[in-house]
């Protein structure tokens, strides 16, 4: 079965058939080729007429700078940044930085195994090289949740938005969706980052295992599962660390856990720990949250993710 990306009538979760050999709820129908997953949404017909949303020209970056958060979480590697004098007047730079540790688009080799290594053999299929060649850009429908909630939970604690309170959120800033859109929800993680004294983030990094985190996110629940695939999102957007909420009762499926779904079942990227404090001031001044979102991905073969390079241009 292959989908036509173009298509306003695509499967509900709960109509979608069986992939042979694939698990439950997959929904790769795009070819077997295919390494863009639910990118291929991102249409012509669907980008020329996000581009449409472009009245007044002004630019918003979504990247926090390379060296956020620093000290690098997750006993990951911190930024390195060298000048290298060539010659009098004359210079060159170098810097190596882990792409996960900062802004980033999760890739969809980055929670699975058999794209990386098949029969001992390391391959670059569905390495985020396949984004860098076509680019990405489309319509970015924005929920500032943490400013419609009053921000009156932590961000770094584990709270669960719910599909009603992105609903609701939606409603009150005049959003409906639309088949293609990159959803993008503030959760103010960085937020709080920001506001961090030194010894704040470097108690942040000193917490090396996954299960110490604890952070705001999306509810990991069926009614979220249901919410994300069938608006058929081409990418789900956000400022934490993990786009849901941290930490999942597991890995699993059946447990809801959000990234086993989005990225190697579905194909549907996710862009983590984007600086969202600039587009939220930029959003309620303008009285809209849609724009056009353009992203960059480095081309890297057989990369498991990417720096974004996203703007919001309004």
């Amino acid at each position: 079965m292959l989908l036509d990306p173009n298509s306003s009538k695509l499967p509900l979760r709960e109509e979608l058939p069986r992939i042979p050999g694939a698990p439950k709820d997959a929904a790769w129908f795009w070819g077997d080729k295919d390494e863009h997953g639910r990118l291929n949404l991102l249409t012509p017909e669907r980008v020329a007429k996000a581009a449409q949303t472009v009245k007044k020209g002004d630019i918003v970056p979504l990247n926090l700078p390379l060296d956020i958060p620093g000290p690098a979480m997750f006993g990951r590697e911190d930024f390195e940044h060298k000048i290298k004098k060539l010659a009098p007047g004359a210079y060159d730079e170098v810097f190596t930085c882990n792409p996960q540790s900062g802004s980033q688009w999760d890739g969809f080799r980055h929670l699975t195994s058999e794209e990386i290594d098949q029969e001992g053999k390391i391959t670059t299929r569905c390495g985020a090289q396949a984004w860098a060649q076509t680019g990405i850009a489309g319509r970015g429908v924005f929920l500032d949740v943490y400013s419609w909630a009053k921000q009156s939970y932590d961000p770094h604690t584990c709270h669960g938005i719910t599909v009603a309170d992105l609903e609701a959120c939606a409603r009150a800033q005049n959003v409906t969706f639309e088949k293609g859109d990159i959803l993008i929800v503030r959760f103010g993680w960085v937020h709080k980052y920001l506001s961090l004294d030194a010894a704040g983030r470097q108690a942040l990094a000193d917490k090396k295992t996954l299960p110490e985190h604890t952070y705001a996110g999306m509810e990991q629940s069926a009614a979220m599962v249901d919410f994300l695939h069938d608006n058929y999102f081409a990418a789900g957007v956000g400022d934490n660390p993990m786009f849901e909420a941290w930490p999942p009762k597991s890995f699993s499926a059946k447990d809801h856990c959000l990234h086993t779904f989005m990225l190697p079942m579905w194909g549907m990227p996710i862009g983590e720990l984007w600086d969202l404090e600039q587009l939220a001031d930029k959003c309620a001044e303008e009285g809209r949250y849609t724009f056009f979102l353009t992203s960059s991905p480095d081309y890297v073969h057989g990369s498991v993710g990417s720096r974004p390079n996203a703007l919001a241009i309004f």
